[in-house]
């Protein structure tokens, strides 16, 4: 696709929700299920119904806080958006508002939260098609490498394209987990004494519930905020006026997130279901509805695979966002220039490859099993909140303008829900694996100071002092090493001779015996007078068979006669015709260029020959 077809394959708030949302939206197919994991063990010490519905209340409670929280977050990103229409989100926040440190930092919990994402996504996708199809389940790591990999090849189709595939299966979802609400509605209706509704009283009642297990579910459940800092890191995907439809998508994804959290943590309180690791809460509620046999069962496994598409999708969101903050970073000089550019269908092909290669070593590394992937997840994803609601307070007192006071109020207290979010994963988690992020933050950071630092010192050693003469008189050398007179030795010293003064060809000898070396000395003496070339050759014997060693060694002789600068060595190559034929020759003349390249700053040129058999 051509550069200027990139507005055609930008998306708008409707292609949006299914690129950059599912994230977000998926997250309610687990985070009520990572609430009640914690509940379990309280819910192990009764048998009651009405008892298992008052510990299930607290889940409702942390639903609640959970929601409130995610309407902070709009309200943060959505100036975010408004003032960092290019991208990038708590990295652009942090990097021009905090400084270095913070900018960086949120960038490498970003970069951990993305791939992540595409771990955890992938892997909670196929655990919710596992109940439904026991050969999936059966060999769930395969399929996780599979389906990551299918996601890969479709995102580096472009953009539009992916958005084309995903939009039936996210919306698809959405309608499922209405559908999961509605009817439990009308059963609510007709059947009242089928379900239990949490009481004030029975929630107080509920004994060992301590101040340290509701934070840490209320840790696990802030799971379902991910993804929504994708919609700020991805605005020039949007169609114009880019800034515009990124707020309406992410005001479109908060509601849209808060109503189907409700559901799914409504549902499963009212009529008791509790954790379940071999089977998701909403596989339990589809049950629980719809039954066990015919059309119910059918729409059963309908919402499963709705849920394992919405949470596939998911690390689609990852395959936008993450991309798109490299290209960001490598502006800046953070990250390699490889991925900075647009690929042929104007997506960053090569951020997307390497993506997908992160996400499959962790996705190995962790057996695909979501409860040990989602500690590392949790605390990356509420640090980049944290940083972003701090970089918006900075932002207002610096700025002061209209009504900033009631603003910057509003994002203080985002920033302390935020940050005491990530403390609280942080805590809760640290034995689980949290303790990797503290590690790998502040190694990423010095990795990314380093590659700046590296270009740095590239662009100034590069730069050319234009007080000097441009000069193309200066006396030099160069040399020509071949085997033997034969066509791509004699091509090579006709390149040379036509294109610069002072040739030399230079050839080493080497055998089992003096003789055997004398009879190769005399042979390539001879052919050489007959070639008639009036080029001088020096002929260099090798006692220890090394030729490429000798070479190195002459060439580091005229290295003391002559500047670096004015040394060319021409390398003949012949390219053989098939990849296997290359097996059977020397690699010669591969060695020496690789040694001249890596160690001498010589000027080197190959004069490759093509073999026709």
């Amino acid at each position: 696709m051509k550069t200027r077809e990139d507005q055609h394959v930008r998306i708008g708030v409707l292609r949006g929700m299914a690129v950059l949302t599912p994230d977000a939206l998926s997250s309610v197919a687990y985070a009520t299920d990572q609430m009640e994991s914690v509940l379990a063990v309280l819910i192990a010490a009764g048998a009651a119904k009405s008892y298992i519905s008052d510990v299930l209340g607290y889940s409702m409670l942390g639903t609640g806080v959970i929601v409130v929280l995610a309407f902070l977050l709009y309200l943060a990103y959505q100036n975010i958006i408004r003032h960092y229409p290019m991208g990038g989100g708590a990295y652009a926040i942090g990097l021009n508002d905090l400084g270095k440190p913070f900018g960086l930092s949120a960038a490498s919990t970003l970069i951990i939260g993305y791939t992540l994402t595409v771990a955890v996504s992938v892997a909670s996708g196929i655990d919710a098609i596992g109940p439904v199809i026991p050969f999936v389940g059966t060999h769930k790591l395969l399929f996780n490498i599979i389906l990551t990999l299918a996601i890969m090849l479709l995102n580096l189709r472009g953009t539009g394209e992916s958005a084309t595939v995903f939009v039936p299966f996210t919306y698809l979802f959405v309608g499922c987990i209405i559908l999961l609400g509605f009817t439990a509605l009308i059963e609510g209706i007709a059947h009242p004494q089928q379900i239990h509704v949490p009481t004030a009283a029975g929630v107080h009642m509920v004994q060992g519930m301590s101040l340290y297990l509701f934070l840490r579910m209320f840790a696990n459940g802030c799971s379902a905020l991910t993804g929504i800092e994708a919609v700020s890191n991805s605005v020039p995907v949007f169609k114009e006026p880019s800034s515009a439809r990124a707020r309406r998508l992410l005001l479109t994804l908060v509601i849209t997130l808060s109503l189907l959290f409700f559901v799914v943590s409504g549902v499963a309180t009212v009529h008791g279901l509790t954790y379940n690791p071999q089977v998701p809460l909403i596989n339990q509620e589809a049950l629980t509805l719809f039954g066990t046999s015919g059309i119910g069962y059918a729409v059963t496994v309908v919402i499963s695979f709705s849920t394992m598409c919405i949470l596939a999708i998911a690390a689609n969101t990852a395959f936008t966002g993450c991309p798109a903050l490299w290209s960001s970073m490598a502006r800046d000089g953070y990250m390699p220039r490889w991925v900075l550019h647009k690929g042929d269908r104007l997506v960053y092909s090569n951020g997307i490859i390497f993506l997908t290669f992160i996400s499959l070593l962790l996705t190995i590394a962790f057996d695909a099993n979501v409860s040990r992937l989602i500690p590392l997840y949790g605390v990356s994803v509420f640090y980049t909140f944290t940083i972003s609601q701090l970089g918006m307070v900075a932002r207002k007192f610096r700025e002061k303008g209209k009504h900033w006071i009631p603003s910057a109020i509003g994002s203080m207290f985002g920033l302390l829900m935020t940050a005491a979010a990530c403390v609280i994963f942080l805590v809760t988690h640290f034995t689980d694996g949290a303790w990797m992020i503290l590690v790998c933050v502040p190694l990423m950071v010095i990795m990314f100071s380093k590659i700046r630092k590296h270009y740095q010192c590239i662009r100034e050693e590069l730069r050319y002092d234009f007080s000097k003469p441009f000069e193309t008189t200066t006396e030099g050398i160069t040399i020509v090493p071949i085997a033997s007179v034969n066509k791509a030795s004699v091509r090579a010293l006709q390149y040379a001779a036509s294109n610069f003064k002072n040739v030399v060809a230079v050839t080493v000898i080497s055998g089992d015996s003096e003789d055997q070396m004398k009879r190769q000395q005399e042979k390539i003496e001879r052919d050489w007078e007959r070639l008639g070339s009036g080029i001088r050759l020096i002929t260099i014997h090798s006692q220890y068979r090394a030729v490429a060693r000798r070479l190195q060694r002459f060439v580091e002789f005229e290295l003391g006669k002559y500047n670096p600068e004015h040394i060319t060595i021409v390398i003949p190559q012949f390219i053989t015709r098939r990849w296997w034929h290359k097996l059977l020759h020397n690699k010669t003349g591969s060695y020496l260029m690789a040694w001249l390249l890596l160690n001498k700053s010589v000027k080197v040129v190959t004069v490759p020959y093509r073999l026709m058999q």
